[in-house]
Formats: C-alpha cells, sequence, structure tokens
C-alpha cells in the first residue's frame, strides 16, 4: 500500500513539474493602442458644447478593465494628442492637460504626430520633458543626422523581449512649412526607407518586433504607406499599430503581421495579444489575434480619476468656448444638406456665405487677390444669433495659420484643377447626384475666391477648370497674383512643385491660428451678413426627369449615401438611375 501511495505521489509530482514546465514554456504579450486623441479628454465636444461618446476618461476605464485581465499588458499611443477641442489653450501649462491625464493612465510609450509640431517648439520639447512614458521615433532626424529621439524601447513582457519601434509622418516639414521653428531644423525620413536601418539595428536584440507609428495604412503624396510596408516587412515584424488618418482597422497582411489603427478621439482601443512558445531554447510567435475595443457606443462610462484631474480644464474650455465676440445677422447655409439628403454637404456643391467669409477674411488679411478654403466638417455652419469662440473651431477645425504667395496665372489654373477639380467623380448618364473622390478628403478639396470659374464634371480628372475669368476678363497665363491659403496647403503645393517654393515668392505669413483671426474679424464687425457672390459652380451634368424620385427614397432611408471606408469622406460614389428600382 505504501508503495502504491508512493508511485502516485511520484505520478502526481513528475505531472505536476511537466505541467509547470509546459507553462513556462508559453508567455502571452498583450498590447493596447491609442491614437489621434485629439485633445478629447472628458466626453464633451467644445466646437458644439455637447456630450460625446468617446474620450481619453472613457478610454481610461477600457484601459483598467483590461489590466486587471492581463495587468503585464503594454500601453502604447500613436500620437496627436495635443491640437484640436481647445486642448491647445492650455499648452503654456506646466504640465498640459493631455499630458497630466495620460501619465495617470500609465502608458508604456508614445510617439509624436504631426500635430504636435503645430506650436511652438519649446512647448514641444516641454511635453517631452514632462510625459512620464518615454517618446520615440525612428524617422526623426537632426541637422547633423543623428536620430532626435531614441529610435525604439525593448520592453520585456512575461520573459518575452519586444521590440516597439517609432515611426512619424514624413511630411511634418512640408505641413509647417509656413514656420520652420515648429520643427527646428529636424527633417523626417519617410517610414519604408527607415525599415531595413531598424531591423538590422535590432537584430539578436528582441524576441519579436512591433511598428507603433503615427502614419496611416494609405501613404501621402507619393509616400508608402505603412500597409505596404506590412506587406513587405510582415514575415519579421509581428505587427504595426498605426494612426493619422483615423481610420478603425483591424487587418492581418497576408505574411500574418497584424495592422491596427484605433480611429480617433477615443472611439476605439486597438488591442493584440500574441502568444510565445519556447523552441529550441528561443521564443517563438505562434499565434496572434487583433481586436477592436468598442468605447464610442458601447456605454463605457467615463473614469472617475481622469474626470476629476480634468474638471477644471473642463469648466475653463466650456467658459472659453462660449464667449461671445460677436453676432450673426442670418444662417449662412441655404441648407446643411444638399436637397436635404443627409451625406452630401450643400458647402461642397455650391459657393456659400460660410466659405466666402472664411475667404474674405484671407484676402483682406494678406491684402490678397485670390483666397482657397476647405470645408473641414460636413456639419460647419453658422446660424442666426451669437458668434462664439467655439463657432471659430466649428467652421475651422484645424490650427493653420494663414500664408499669403505669388502666383501666375498658370500656376494658380494648377492649383485649381488640383485641389478643386480632381476632387469630384466623373458624370455618367443617369447619375442623379454629384460625388466626390474617395481618395481625397474634404479638407483637401477648395473653393476659391477672387476668380470666377467652373468645375466641368463631364470631363476627366485634370481638364475640369473652365473659363477661370479674373476681374471680368479671362485669366492670363503669365497674369502676376497673390493666393492667401493655410500654412498646411502652402507647405503640400510647395512640395509638388505647384507653387514656389522659393520664400521670395512669400508675401505674407502669421503665426496667429487663422480661425482666431476670423474671430477678430468677426469682432471687430460687430454682426455679420451672409453674403455670397456665387463666383463658382459646377457644369457638365444632366439629372434624369426621375431624380426626385429618387431623392425621396434616400430622404426615407431606402436609399443611403456611401461614405469612404474609414468614415471621413462623404457621398464617394453617385446615385444612379439604373441601379435603382423605382416601382
Amino acid at each position: 500500500m505504501k508503495k502504491t501511495l508512493l508511485k502516485s505521489v511520484l505520478g502526481l509530482s513528475i505531472a505536476m513539474m511537466a505541467s509547470f514546465a509546459f507553462a513556462q514554456e508559453k508567455a502571452t504579450v498583450t498590447i493596447l493602442e491609442t491614437s489621434d486623441i485629439h485633445g478629447a479628454i472628458a466626453p464633451w465636444d467644445y466646437a458644439t458644447d455637447t456630450a460625446a461618446d468617446n474620450g481619453l476618461a472613457k478610454v481610461a476605464t477600457v484601459i483598467k478593465q483590461e489590466r486587471q485581465k492581463d495587468p503585464t499588458l503594454l500601453l502604447v499611443d500613436c500620437g496627436d494628442n495635443l491640437q484640436d477641442n481647445l486642448i491647445q489653450e492650455f499648452r503654456n501649462q506646466k504640465v498640459t492637460p493631455m499630458v497630466g491625464a495620460m501619465n495617470l493612465m500609465n502608458y508604456d510609450l508614445h510617439v509624436l504626430g504631426n500635430h504636435e509640431f503645430n506650436f511652438e517648439f519649446k512647448n514641444l520639447q516641454k511635453t517631452l520633458k514632462t510625459f512620464k512614458a518615454p517618446t520615440i521615433g525612428a524617422n526623426i532626424y537632426t541637422k547633423k543626422n543623428k536620430r532626435w529621439l531614441k529610435p525604439y524601447l525593448i520592453k520585456e513582457v512575461n520573459g518575452v523581449k519586444i521590440a516597439l519601434v517609432g515611426l512619424t509622418a514624413p511630411h511634418i516639414d512640408q505641413w509647417e512649412a509656413a514656420d520652420p521653428s515648429h520643427f527646428k531644423g529636424l527633417h523626417f525620413t519617410q517610414p519604408v526607407d527607415e525599415m531595413e536601418t531598424v531591423l538590422k539595428e535590432l537584430e539578436g536584440k528582441a524576441d519579436a518586433i512591433m511598428i507603433v507609428s503615427h502614419y496611416g495604412a494609405d501613404g501621402e503624396y507619393g509616400s508608402t504607406g505603412m500597409e505596404p510596408i506590412a506587406e513587405k516587412y510582415g514575415d519579421k515584424i509581428a505587427a504595426f499599430f498605426i494612426g493619422h488618418a483615423h481610420s478603425v482597422i483591424n487587418k492581418t497582411a497576408s505574411n500574418g503581421a497584424l495592422i491596427l489603427e484605433p480611429g480617433s478621439k477615443g472611439s476605439d482601443v486597438a488591442k493584440a495579444t500574441f502568444t510565445f512558445e519556447k523552441k529550441d531554447g528561443k521564443w517563438v510567435l505562434t499565434e496572434r489575434k487583433g481586436e477592436m475595443l468598442k468605447v464610442k457606443g458601447a456605454n463605457v462610462e467615463p473614469d472617475a480619476e481622469i474626470l476629476k484631474f480634468n474638471e477644471k480644464t473642463h469648466e475653463a474650455s466650456r467658459k472659453i468656448a462660449n464667449t461671445p465676440v460677436g453676432k450673426v445677422g442670418a444662417d449662412f447655409l441655404p441648407a446643411l444638406y444638399w436637397n436635404g439628403i443627409k451625406g452630401i454637404p450643400t458647402a461642397a456643391l455650391q459657393d456659400t456665405a460660410m466659405i466666402d467669409l472664411i475667404n474674405k477674411v484671407q484676402l483682406e488679411t494678406v491684402k490678397a487677390d485670390v483666397a482657397c478654403t476647405a470645408l473641414f466638417d460636413e456639419t460647419s455652419n453658422l446660424t442666426k444669433g451669437d458668434f462664439r469662440k467655439r463657432d471659430g473651431v466649428k467652421i475651422y477645425k484645424y490650427d493653420n495659420t494663414l500664408f499669403g504667395v505669388k502666383v501666375t496665372g498658370k500656376q494658380l489654373k494648377a492649383v485649381m484643377e488640383e485641389q478643386a477639380g480632381n476632387f469630384f467623380n466623373q458624370f455618367v448618364e443617369g447619375d442623379v447626384t454629384i460625388s466626390f473622390n474617395p481618395s481625397i478628403r474634404l479638407y483637401m478639396y477648395d473653393m476659391f475666391q477672387g476668380v470666377d470659374y467652373e468645375i466641368d464634371i463631364s470631363q476627366s480628372a485634370g481638364s475640369r477648370i473652365k473659363n477661370v475669368m479674373y476681374k471680368g476678363a479671362p485669366l492670363k497665363d503669365d497674369e502676376q497674383l497673390i493666393l492667401a491659403m493655410n500654412n498646411y496647403r502652402y507647405g503640400g503645393l510647395a512640395k509638388a512643385g505647384l507653387i514656389s517654393s522659393s520664400p521670395d515668392a512669400v508675401v505674407y505669413q502669421s503665426n496667429d491660428a487663422l480661425r482666431d483671426i476670423i474671430s477678430a474679424y468677426i469682432q471687430k464687425k460687430g454682426t455679420i451678413q451672409p453674403e455670397c457672390d456665387n463666383n463658382w459652380k459646377i457644369t457638365g451634368y444632366n439629372f434624369p426627369p426621375e431624380a426626385e424620385k429618387v431623392y425621396q427614397m434616400i430622404r426615407e432611408g431606402k436609399l443611403s449615401i456611401p461614405y469612404s471606408e474609414d468614415g471621413r469622406t462623404p457621398n464617394i460614389k453617385s446615385v444612379n438611375i439604373k441601379d435603382v428600382k423605382l416601382n
């Protein structure tokens, strides 16, 4: 009996030891990602002064829940936190509200977004010093061609060494060209060009490599986006945590690499779970899973600690947002949506008093001949009543500054073709709506003031701008003009070679945010009235007589207007009578 008992005990011990050994040979690593929070700490939109179903306080609740499941998880952020939703008003505080809130959440690292460079360089330097988590960036270099930040961070989680490589958008010097002091002589290499370098540097140092990047799946201005980079390097890199495009993405590349992007303003949290097994003394990645943890629409309660921390900033933001600076005499848009169809913004299809106001301010401030501006938000409008500080944010979302540059008539027409003509899809017989190019954001579509013109959508892209008139006569190619625009547009057009990049061509630049210039203009006027000169129109289409029946079907919800996959560009495909059953 004793022998039998001894055998049982020994057998149990061996089984337990084997089980323990097996457990020791497996490890799980969890990584959570946030990105593009854009000043949304409390669940509140200060541009409309209404509650919002997103924000860092709600994200914090999700993070705490996940940490209860896995206390060893890593939390990373992909940038664009210090601008928008009035958070920039507090950037001169010793510790900015966003940095303070993120410090409470115990991030492991973050990367810089392009909007981190919107302001004084000293503020960015302060941010880096006050952020408890390290900031990494492999593709940001100094004048001496040395990396400005640590390129990567190696974290050991449950015995597994994880290398996290930071990357940021390569076009910051282009977007901030109006004030190069914002990036203080730094230059930014292409993410795809940095891959071989970091992979070589990390050889033998980690069990798995992850990319943490403020750059979208699709590239811009001819640059390679993160999705094709994942397809090329995913056999060596386990996952790509990305931001910048505000998309919600949970994809797997053909080589198995995860590609995750968690939207914007805390609408989602990206989660990746990796399983490793020990083989021949080395950790080998055997499983990986990407998830999107919903915040918006998931009835998430905001974290009390974050709300308490942000209480004074929230109150101050609401006070700033609701400060009246003038009066609006009447509504500036005839209707928010064209023909009452949600998803087709009126201000994108016809000249409006709202767009004319922005362009008028630019023209008068710069003393320019021509001005251009974009519709940043399809819901933008000015309505009768007080013009408050937040109304400036509503019609001009970004912290762009004002710029004036010399152009010729030929250059202007090329710019108009690129920024206005190319935005639309070509009209097809039977179309009952005018639709937008799905690859071009609303903020990249400009409307011009100071010239009269037509956009002929019956023509192919590149040949749509017609009958450009300046001061009552056809615009000559050798005409000398001054074009007013924001700094973002200046940088993009100069980089593309559509306008001169020479400092001699610049006749005006301001360090003040354009929306503040607009608010100051209205404050000086006291009361503004809607004025629209209808200097441009869309031509080259002919809707069939049954169009109104289709519009009614859309209004009734029987048909819908499609948005781009990431939800950022509305109305990307025309409704055609041939595709609709009217009976």
